[in-house]
């Protein structure tokens, strides 16, 4: 599959999206590249380069482990809070 890729001047990936099958792979006057990747694995933006027309993604780099954690909703606060009252109570019985 063919991709947009824009860089950074140390050819750093700053962000990509799908291309047109039938551009043709190289540099643009738009100003971004045009690579041919066998799937979207390693396109980490701000974590990975571009070199000689291929992803290399950083050595090391965990996707997953970047993911922020998200905050639980205040009800779900609160029935975490009431379950654990209901507990203790429960407990001193």
């Amino acid at each position: 599959m063919k991709i947009k890729v824009w860089t950074d001047s140390n050819n750093r990936l700053l962000n990509w999206a799908n291309a047109d099958e039938r551009r043709p792979v190289g540099p643009t006057d738009e100003g971004f590249e045009v690579i041919e990747v066998d799937d979207a694995v390693g396109l980490y933006e701000n974590h990975a380069s571009i070199v000689d027309g291929k992803v290399v993604p950083d050595a090391g780099y965990d996707p997953d482990a970047d993911r922020p954690t998200p905050e639980p909703l205040p009800e779900q606060q609160m029935i975490a809070a009431l379950t654990l009252e209901v507990a203790q109570m429960k407990a001193v019985k």
